[in-house]
């Protein structure tokens, strides 16, 4: 079976996109998010305000990156589903659906990942099973973080260094296992084979 390289591609793209401009962001909050947001809200968010012109300019930067998030994440969404769907053999809406379901998403994303690593029958299964449930704790770690830091935000969005952190960490093994799918397989050389054989020695 003839597997999607290509697609894998745009996935490896659209991740390093989508994690480039979380960083552009987190580094955007870093440097200026507390005090920006603590400006804003001394006038109360009305951009008649006075003092409220002060900060259009970094209000227009903050907006452009929070698009730019918005942006590749969906991108990378779309490239892994379409990667997915077909690795996996499957229709992409079905592939959507196993992403988007409450509850069914804590694991069918995992199973069809799966499903796509034993259309190629590769060895090293348990070298596989490690990876991919790395990745999927990594996610879910990710969003904990995610969610956690907006509850208690001083800043503009609660993102910070530490979800950076867990949001590439997930992204690199995310690649790692589409690599692990769609890589194609080692094949020796012909000599090789035959130098390694017990009949040849």
């Amino acid at each position: 079976m003839r597997m999607p390289q290509k697609s894998a591609f745009g996935v490896y793209a659209a991740l390093t996109s989508q994690i480039a401009s979380l960083a552009a962001l987190v580094t955007f909050e870093e440097l200026r998010g507390h005090d920006l947001a603590l400006q804003i809200a001394a006038f109360g968010g009305d951009p008649k305000a006075p003092g409220a012109e002060a900060v259009i300019g970094d209000v227009t930067v903050f907006a452009v990156l929070v698009m730019g998030v918005v942006v590749t994440t969906a991108a990378a969404a779309a490239t892994y589903l379409s990667w997915l769907a077909s690795a996996a053999g499957v229709r992409k809406l079905t592939a959507t659906a196993a992403w988007l379901i409450p509850l069914v998403n804590l694991v069918a994303p995992v199973l069809l990942a799966d499903q796509a690593w034993r259309e190629r029958a590769k060895d090293s299964r348990l070298r596989w099973l490690v990876l991919v449930s790395a990745w999927w704790v990594a996610g879910l770690t990710t969003i904990s973080l995610i969610v956690e830091s907006h509850a208690a935000h001083t800043n503009l969005t609660g993102l910070g260094v530490r979800e950076l952190t867990a949001a590439g960490v997930t992204a690199l093994l995310c690649a790692a296992t589409v690599w692990e799918v769609s890589s194609p397989p080692l094949r020796l050389p012909r000599q090789a084979i035959a130098a390694m054989s017990p009949s040849s020695k």
